[in-house]
């Protein structure tokens, strides 16, 4: 475990910086190569621990395997081995991922007739799964939880003999992501509708089991296929652009028509004074000095109420961003934060009070207030053993004279060379005494 000591002399950033693949798009893409033998060439798959991991378990067909704190492979592995035949696993996590809930994921999978069973506490990993093949029909799923666990079912949906009609039930959080697994699949060959509230896919025609369904698709089958950069990743180079005195940020390989609804921070970090301009390799992100010393003041905070709903995993480089330019802000539909690789909400509020920000909690909103006489100094951030907390606090060295990252490595579930990518572009980094 390392802890990194951050600072930046000039607070002017200049770099040209190649983005991590997508994850999300990677361990999707995956799974649907995988599980219907498509044979599509993946290009620029992820090199994150989530995707090694993903990896690694499409490789096993029996026994114990452990995914540690992996929520993506375990929400659509548990639906992989539930519907792969004379397959018997055990979904194993760390500790953290015990905590986290899987029982809507699970229970609509024995709707359809899965075997699984949990090892420990009943709604929790770990879970033993025997695979068997599931017929389909019709389900209803609650959406204000976690939108990965709708997705496990839409990748494995087109093996059902009846296909698969999910009605979704109350708030859609992370609406986003479903509406990229439905694009993936599509491109893929599946034919899938979502209108909103339904989500239909249909077991393509003229074939008996998964195996044949390659050859039923292979009229719209691409023979390539390559990973976007991420724009979660991404979030965390406008809040540098954001915090810094002037910047020149090329953001290689990203643009804007993307699979990824992450994309909206190009729109949201506009308030901060970043400029995003397209660029014939990639994005250019320089700061707008007409609104760079704006401060949004309380009176204003309903004017910066912003609902992270659609695209949650935004929410830590916004409230660091927020919380760094003084400015007032609510950031409302956080209720699936609290099961994360951490409580981010919790994390936030702790460690941003820390620095004297005044930020609180109101049930499923984080609100920020401004604080005109903060201290610019030293701060030692706790992770939490989630790479988003390290990525987001890392930037406010940008504002201090230097800030203390503990745990600095589980930046590898996503971003493998982020700390790399500081240092081109002036961060200065060495090991924390």
């Amino acid at each position: 475990m390392k802890n990194y000591s951050v600072s930046h002399l000039t607070k002017k950033i200049q770099a040209d910086i190649s983005l991590p693949s997508s994850k999300s798009i990677s361990n999707r893409a995956l799974i649907l190569n995988h599980f219907y033998e498509l044979n599509i060439d993946l290009q620029n798959l992820s090199e994150a621990d989530d995707t090694a991991i993903m990896l690694n378990a499409l490789k096993q067909n029996a026994g114990i395997i452990n995914l540690k704190n992996a929520g993506t492979c375990m929400r659509f592995l548990t639906a992989y081995f539930a519907c792969k035949e004379n397959c018997e696993v055990e979904l194993h996590g760390d500790e953290r991922m015990q905590k986290r809930p899987i029982k809507i994921l699970v229970e609509a999978l024995k709707e359809l007739g899965a075997d699984i069973t949990y090892l420990n506490e009943e709604g929790f990993p770990p879970l033993k799964i025997k695979g068997k093949k599931l017929s389909g029909g019709n389900i209803s799923i609650n959406a204000d939880i976690s939108s990965q666990f709708i997705s496990a079912l839409m990748l494995v949906a087109p093996s059902f003999e009846s296909g698969l009609n999910i009605k979704l039930n109350g708030e859609i959080f992370s609406h986003s992501y479903i509406e990229m697994t439905a694009k993936l699949m599509i491109k893929f060959g599946f034919d899938v509708s979502f209108n909103g509230s339904e989500l239909a896919i249909i077991k393509s025609s003229n074939h008996q089991i998964i195996h044949s369904l390659t050859h039923s698709l292979t009229h719209s089958l691409p023979h390539s296929f390559t990973v976007e950069p991420d724009w979660s990743a991404a979030s965390y180079w406008y809040e540098i652009a954001a915090l810094s005195n002037s910047c020149n940020i090329l953001l290689k390989g990203l643009h804007m028509e993307s699979l990824q609804g992450d994309e909206i921070i190009s729109d949201l970090m506009s308030d901060f004074g970043v400029e995003t301009i397209h660029h014939d390799e990639g994005i250019l992100l320089q700061k707008n000095h007409q609104i760079i010393n704006t401060t949004i003041t309380s009176s204003e905070v309903d004017k910066h109420q912003i609902n992270l709903a659609s695209t949650p995993d935004l929410l830590p480089a916004l409230a660091v961003t927020a919380t760094a330019k003084n400015s007032s802000a609510k950031f409302t539909g956080l209720k699936n934060l609290r099961i994360k690789e951490s409580d981010r909400l919790n994390a936030l509020e702790t460690e941003l009070k820390k620095c004297g920000f005044d930020v609180a909690i109101e049930k499923d909103t984080l609100k920020i207030n401004p604080v005109f006489n903060f201290q610019f100094s030293t701060f030692n951030f706790n992770t939490y053993n989630d790479h988003r907390m390290a990525m987001a606090f890392a930037p406010l060295a940008l504002i201090f004279d230097k800030v203390e990252i503990e745990n600095a490595d589980v930046v590898e579930k996503s971003y493998p060379h982020f700390w790399n990518d500081l240092k081109k572009a002036g961060f200065e980094i060495s090991l924390a005494k």
